[in-house]
């Protein structure tokens, strides 16, 4: 075999393929150097070959689903298909035998890879099929194919518990164990007659008297500003710009207007008088037999009250205050004193416990500013959950107990969890005061923070930021 004539004509013609290449990159613009020098020298796991080319096959996964007398079929999209890589390569030289040991080593080795293609740049791949091929006539030169599959990350679903259901969950059982609660002590008290069956009128007019005047609470009317479009400051905020103002809104709608807003405070307080009246009629009616009646209508009230306020925050408020509700009217030691004392007591029992569950649904919508103000809310709430359980405890109702043992519980994980992703509060001590925007530049690296800052600093003016605050940490 002449083999320096063989290799002349392997050189003669490579130049020859060279000079099209430049010719005809020439002819469309650009030149064959621009193009091999975008091309990476191959390997897989680190070990380098030559490429001589590939294939590859892109796509997505398509379900065809057909049916009878349908003449076209639905293709389900099942998302993007594997890629799929062939490669050719080659390896030269007198050391040929053990370059090819090394890849054999490099593609006997379990799991994903990485291999660097010539084109498509770094990949993280998964072996499918590897062949080395001899020819003895070739002699120092050995052949390499390759099948390579696209290799992602092994990753499962995961469970994740729906914090705020099991709130909503939570003050359902609650509502059902308070109704039960009180139906026990409600029965065995009415039998004594007209007298009791005065004191339900009593005690539930002092409750609903006092729901219908907070949704009148001037803090809660001036929470309506929220649903306007448009920025009204740093003690309002806005609307439909998320904002750590003193009053952040909760409730973004852009097409309200002061005329639809007016409507639909006056509908809503509306409401909590229907719901008091029904509640009234609830207790004007009350005997054995419209119990279920009775402590519908004070969950009804509690819903009203809930609807009537525009700010989570404010519903939480509000309703805090509507469960600490005490009956003023006293009664005496004697035996029918002592059973209206009985009634007085459920009936307290009942609108307190009716109130907490309304708290807690309100902290499941509460949108926290940082980990501090969601621990600050779930403190609030537990705190009237742990003073109710002490009185069901000390009653022996253990089936309000264990419903407000799960409501803590779930409002504890609820805050918890949407309070964790948050910044926390921290304070910050400058030694001069300084501008809000260079502040929040300084700060955040982002001036656009400035009205935060301003929010939660509260200074006399922007320009002069004072040089002891609080704010979010980053």
């Amino acid at each position: 075999m002449n083999i320096g004539g063989g290799a002349g004509a392997v050189l003669s013609t490579a130049s020859g393929i060279g000079n099209l290449a430049s010719s005809l990159a020439a002819r469309l613009g650009g030149s064959a150097a621009s193009y091999f020098e975008q091309l990476r020298p191959a390997s897989y796991r680190g070990v380098p070959f030559v490429s001589l080319g590939s294939e590859a096959a892109f796509g997505r996964r398509n379900q065809v689903h057909q049916y009878p007398q349908r003449d076209t079929p639905w293709i389900e999209d099942l998302g993007r298909g594997a890629r799929r890589i062939r490669m050719y390569g080659f390896v030269i030289g007198d050391d040929v035998i053990m370059q090819r040991d090394v890849m054999i080593a490099a593609v006997e080795t379990a799991g994903d890879g990485e291999l660097i293609h010539p084109t498509l740049g770094r990949l993280n791949v998964n072996l499918d099929g590897f062949r080395s091929i001899e020819h003895w006539e070739r002699g120092r030169y050995f052949e390499f194919q390759f099948e390579f599959v696209e290799a992602g990350q092994r990753t499962y679903p995961t469970a994740e518990t729906a914090t705020t259901q099991s709130v909503l969950n939570a003050v359902t059982g609650l509502n059902v164990a308070a109704a039960l609660n009180f139906a026990k002590t409600a029965l065995n008290a009415i039998a004594y007659g007209a007298a009791v069956l005065g004191t339900v009128v009593n005690t539930a007019l002092g409750w609903y008297t006092y729901a219908k005047n907070i949704v009148g609470d001037a803090r809660n009317l001036f929470q309506l500003l929220f649903n306007l479009p448009g920025d009204f400051g740093r003690f309002a905020g806005s609307a439909t710009v998320p904002t750590f103002s003193k009053y952040p809104s909760s409730s973004v709608q852009s097409n309200q207007t002061t005329q639809s807003m007016i409507e639909a405070a006056t509908t809503a307080r509306a409401n909590v008088s229907t719901a008091a009246d029904t509640m009234a009629a609830a207790a004007a009616g009350f005997d054995a037999t419209t119990v279920d009646t009775f402590t519908a209508s004070v969950q009804g009230v509690t819903s009203a009250v809930l609807a009537a306020t525009n700010d989570p925050n404010d519903s939480i408020r509000l309703l805090s205050s509507l469960s600490t509700f005490v009956p003023d009217a006293g009664t005496t030691t004697s035996v029918i004193g002592t059973a209206m004392g009985d009634m007085q007591s459920a009936c307290s029992d009942l609108f307190r416990r009716t109130s907490i569950g309304a708290v807690a649904q309100a902290s499941s919508t509460y949108q926290p500013t940082s980990s501090d103000d969601a621990a600050r809310v779930r403190d609030l709430v537990t705190d009237l959950i742990d003073a109710e359980m002490t009185v069901a405890g000390d009653q022996g109702e253990d089936e309000t107990y264990e419903a407000l043992s799960t409501l803590r519980a779930a409002v504890v994980a609820d805050l918890n969890k949407r309070g964790a992703g948050l910044s926390s509060i921290k304070t910050f001590n400058l030694p001069a005061p300084m501008p809000s925007l260079a502040l929040a530049a300084r700060l955040y690296r982002d001036p656009t923070r400035a009205d935060d800052l301003v929010a939660q600093a509260n200074p006399v003016h922007p320009a002069f930021m004072p040089t002891t605050f609080k704010a979010l940490a980053n």
